[in-house]
């Protein structure tokens, strides 16, 4: 058996504040059951701000994960074990965190609006996302060099997939008025989302595990320099989602999850791959001399 001498510090700490981060998302789930009451109805307040916790630090496990293996690649420190330590992670924030955030919202609901429901469909739903999760870990690890970049995915990446309960969750309890509705209307397309957030939690857990290739946005799209043009459009990009990120991070989740399955199934059906597609055009790059004589 080989003994492991040295530990690469600062990507093991990010790792390490993904995992953090979804644990105390859990115990902010905990929390949250404590402080829910029937009469507050569906968007109790003190349930409420608990749940937007729980969602916020799943956010930030996120954040930590798109760190940690980029500063390990940056600075050389790329290993097995780092690998492993972030899948069981991953488990953790993007896996049961994300499972029991619909399980604890849904069950909320029913409960406040009276609705009879079965707890064992619920959590069958609710950990089936949770098993895609794990399954599709674990199948990217043995599949992918960690020193290999990699444009797109073999099934939708974990940390979308918790992005999309997340940002739900946040739109609902955070963002559901600032669309324009009357209150009553915005509160029942609130409900609405939340009686579907389960079915939709083992819709993604299927996606994880699928064949459907999903483009990596940051491999592909991000790149190291730019021109001032690309700057402002990405500032802009960002004063945008300041002020409107109660709706705007949900619908991006869900032009990413839908929009990256209906490109899939327009690419196969002509014949190729996603991998096969052409590499994205870049205003910003020079053309190629080569190509224009």
């Amino acid at each position: 058996m080989r003994k492991l001498h040295l530990i690469p510090v600062l990507p093991t700490l990010l790792t390490l504040g993904n995992l953090a981060c979804g644990f105390i998302a859990i115990a902010r789930l905990v929390d949250a059951l404590q402080l829910a009451s029937d009469e507050g109805g569906p968007f109790d307040p003190r349930f409420a701000a608990e749940l937007l916790r729980a969602a916020w630090l799943i956010a930030a496990a996120n954040l930590f994960d798109a760190l940690d293996g980029r500063v390990a690649r940056m600075m050389g420190q790329t290993s097995p074990f780092g690998t492993q330590l972030d899948s069981l992670a991953d488990v953790v924030s993007f896996g049961l965190a994300p499972a029991l955030l619909a399980k604890v919202a849904y069950e909320h609901t029913m409960d406040s609006i009276g609705l009879p429901y079965h707890h064992n469909i619920v959590t069958l739903l609710c950990s089936l996302y949770l098993m895609g999760a794990a399954l599709r870990l674990a199948r990217f690890n043995v599949a992918t060099d960690v020193d290999e970049p990699h444009d797109t995915f073999l099934g939708l990446p974990s940390p979308a997939a918790a992005t999309t309960i997340i940002t739900a969750v946040i739109f609902v309890f955070s963002g559901r008025q600032e669309i324009g509705l009357e209150s009553d209307m915005a509160d029942q397309v609130g409900v609405r989302l939340l009686r579907a957030l389960p079915y939709a939690a083992a819709l993604l857990g299927v996606l994880m595990i699928s064949r459907v290739r999903y483009v990596h946005l940051f491999q592909r799209y991000v790149r190291p320099r730019a021109r001032a043009s690309t700057i402002i459009k990405l500032v802009i990009v960002g004063w945008l989602v300041f002020w409107f990120y109660e709706w705007l991070l949900f619908a991006a989740a869900l032009v990413y999850v839908i929009g990256g399955l209906l490109l899939w199934l327009r690419t196969r059906s002509r014949g190729g791959p996603l991998d096969a597609l052409p590499p994205p055009w870049d205003p910003d790059e020079e053309p190629d001399e080569a190509a224009t004589t």
